[in-house]
């Protein structure tokens, strides 16, 4: 037995990811794009390991210092394939003041996806994705139109356990309230 550690941040963790990729293909063979946040990097590592480089767009979240050399490296251990750090895809852009930090673009991508698809992101990891995505989108690295997936793993806790969050959500109520 191995031990996965904190964000699935190993080879071990990587791998569940590189099965999702697959799980993906099945669902989906003509995916053009997965997004996904960047944190620890074994969610990204895994799924470049199933469906390349190419495809899949990581949202950096401000956890490591070098994501691109994080990635790189989990995704050479986990299955030998070599990606020179500067092939993957990143955005670099919703880190705002840091990892912690609620970001404007974040919150904003947190409110869409709560009023019109009823779901529940985070604000550090899967609000900074969808942020990376419109972002992307809007400048044309995502191309509209295009089979793109927003993976999204996880989100309730974060977002309740995060006071800034709390605090806005509460400041909205209070202006919706009569």
């Amino acid at each position: 037995m191995g031990l996965i550690h904190l964000g699935g941040s190993s080879p071990l963790g990587a791998y569940g990811y590189a099965e999702c990729g697959r799980e993906l293909l099945g669902q989906a063979p003509d995916l053009d794009t997965v997004v996904v946040a960047l944190g620890s990097g074994g969610t990204m590592a895994g799924l470049v390991d199933t469906l390349g480089p190419g495809k899949v767009l990581g949202v950096h979240c401000g956890a490591v210092d070098d994501p691109a050399g994080t990635v790189a490296e989990l995704v050479s251990s986990l299955s030998g394939t070599v990606h020179a750090p500067e092939a993957l895809r990143l955005r670099l852009d919703q880190v705002g003041a840091g990892y912690s930090t609620l970001t404007e673009e974040s919150m904003d991508a947190l409110t869409l996806a709560g009023r019109t698809e009823g779901i529940a992101l985070d604000p550090v990891y899967t609000g900074r994705a969808l942020a990376g995505l419109r972002t992307a989108v809007r400048d044309g690295s995502v191309a509209a139109g295009r089979r793109t997936v927003l993976l999204h793993s996880g989100g309730l806790p974060g977002l309740f356990g995060h006071s800034a969050a709390v605090a806005r959500a509460q400041d909205a109520l209070t202006v919706l309230s009569p």
